[in-house]
């Protein structure tokens, strides 16, 4: 019969590590009721199930607790095994009280074994199922883990909800891998230690923390025989399972694997990690030959969308739409980014304007018919400020272009300028792809020598007296020389005119100034580009 802590590593690989020494093995299995008494009967060598419904029952206080755990080491219990939180039960103050019980048991020698939530029934048929017949129950876990993927692969979750499925199950770092040995998914459980760190030791050097790598069976080629029926005795000794080495209709070369499923870690593979994963790399191999197959459909009616009627010219329109890992993963924050899409159709007709891409793409794609040259938006500034304003977001666009197989060209030319505008503090809510020098440009000057510096002593006069009133001034100051004059500043300020007029005296006579220099408006300019507030 095995320990606590050989039955953890065996059925819980997921679980916190064993707390305390060995008892010996285990011989029965005891769940305490939420009643006095708690068990029926507890003698030596018993494994105590202990949920936190029945816990905070019979010990609701510290006395209570301590008292239980000294009365499973006088009992000579081989071990405790602690649910933290039940299936059907959500009880204030069940954390603390279990953690206070742990701590409890291991001073009294008692080894622990902690849970996440679980129903304690099923806990204690699996492990006497374990105890009587190691086997099947190693079955049944991997069929319920086999289950569990079903489910999510019907979902749609796709590799990466189901690698992090077997990571959770595991209870360590997992990777994907495609045919070329890339990494498609790597997912670490964040409750379990040491797992990170074996993810982070992986991508750095993918032939190292790795405990089990497993190949996944390749699709079985169009003009592939048939697999042969269970009890099929008119194999030949040449064929392939016979052991001969029998012509194959593939040209003679076994097919490549379709990819891995890696365990990663220094700890080795258990056999219920060994058996489950033998039942389950057929389902990943199908999901990723499924997986391809949808990818390629959309790609597909992705180049045979057609461009906005109204066209041509058009433009491509960009916009950051999700950061991966920034909360944006979240079914709420999808549907919200869907209820923007739909509203952002609103904003022009379907004859002028295409969005592109889903919820799920990190941008914001559109294509847009605009005006022909010489008209009143030509260049798509006055749609893409009317988009910049919806999504609260800088909005990049392309040059027109004339042919649909231009797009692809205009989209990148986008997508260059807006990383660039986004490292480029004061862009503008809308950049042009023309103006992609220019931002460049900028956004080389703060590799010149001494050029902050430079940029401070020269704004000094500005730089003095209270936060409010330097930020006052570099806004003003910066209104005017990004304006045609004091009724645009006032305008982009959202103040008076003649509050903008007194302010530029003020500046002037702060400073000794004369800003109609037009050598002094360029470097003041250059200057603000370096200190953006205070």
């Amino acid at each position: 019969m095995p320990d606590l802590a050989e039955l953890g590593a065996a059925l819980y690989p997921g679980a916190p590590r064993v707390e305390g020494p060995s008892r010996g093995p285990i011989a029965w299995v005891r769940v305490m009721r939420a009643r006095v008494p708690a068990f029926d009967a507890l003698e030596a060598g018993d494994l105590a199930i202990v949920p936190a419904a029945a816990l905070a029952v019979v010990a609701s206080g510290p006395e209570e607790v301590q008292a239980l755990a000294e009365g499973c080491a006088a009992a000579g219990v081989s071990g405790v095994v602690l649910v933290e939180a039940d299936a059907d039960a959500d009880l204030d103050g069940a954390a603390p009280r279990t953690i206070t019980l742990a701590a409890d048991l291991a001073r009294v020698g008692v080894p622990v074994l902690r849970l996440g939530q679980a129903d304690a029934g099923e806990l204690e048929r699996s492990i006497i199922g374990y105890l009587l017949t190691q086997g099947a129950e190693l079955e049944r876990q991997a069929a319920a883990l086999e289950h569990r993927l079903d489910r999510v692969a019907l979902d749609g979750g796709g590799p990466t909800a189901l690698v992090a499925a077997i990571a959770g199950f595991f209870g360590r770092a997992v990777a994907l891998e495609g045919r070329r040995g890339d990494a498609l998914a790597v997912h670490a459980p964040a409750e379990i230690p040491d797992t990170a760190l074996a993810a982070a030791r992986y991508q750095a050097k993918p032939r190292g923390a790795v405990a089990f790598r497993v190949p996944l069976p390749a699709p079985a080629p169009p003009d592939a025989a048939p697999p042969p029926v269970a009890g099929d005795r008119t194999r030949t000794a040449g064929s392939p399972s016979g052991g001969g080495s029998g012509p194959r209709r593939d040209g003679g070369r076994a097919p490549a694997p379709a990819g891995s499923l890696v365990l990663l870690g220094d700890r080795p593979p258990t056999d219920l990690e060994r058996l489950a994963v033998g039942r389950i790399v057929g389902l990943l191999a199908l999901e990723l030959s499924r997986d391809e197959a949808v990818r390629r459909a959309r790609d597909a009616a992705r180049r045979a969308e057609s461009l906005p009627p109204a066209g041509p010219p058009w433009i491509v329109l960009l916009a950051r739409q999700r950061v991966p890992g920034a909360g944006d993963d979240t079914p709420v924050a999808r549907e919200r980014r869907e209820a923007t899409r739909r509203e952002l159709r609103l904003l022009a007709p379907a004859r002028r304007l295409a969005l592109r891409g889903d919820a799920d793409s990190l941008e914001v794609r559109a294509v847009v018919a605009v005006d022909a040259p010489g008209g009143p938006d030509s260049d798509g500034r006055a749609i893409g400020s009317r988009i910049a304003a919806f999504l609260g977001r800088t909005v990049a666009l392309s040059r027109p272009f004339d042919s649909a197989t231009d797009r692809p060209g205009a989209e990148a030319d986008a997508r260059a300028v807006l990383e660039v505008a986004e490292a480029l503090p004061g862009a503008g809510p809308v950049v042009h792809a023309a103006r992609l020098p220019v931002y460049r440009l900028l956004g080389a000057l703060h590799n010149l020598r001494d050029g902050e510096r430079l940029a401070r002593a020269l704004l000094e006069p500005l730089l003095a007296g209270r936060p409010d009133v330097r930020t006052e001034h570099l806004a003003t100051l910066r209104a005017i020389l990004d304006g045609g004059g004091v009724g645009d500043a006032a305008a982009a300020l959202g103040i008076h005119r003649n509050t903008v007029t007194y302010r530029l005296g003020r500046i002037e006579e702060l400073s000794g100034w004369d800003l109609a220099d037009p050598e002094l408006r360029l470097a003041l300019r250059v200057a603000l580009q370096f200190v953006q507030d205070q």
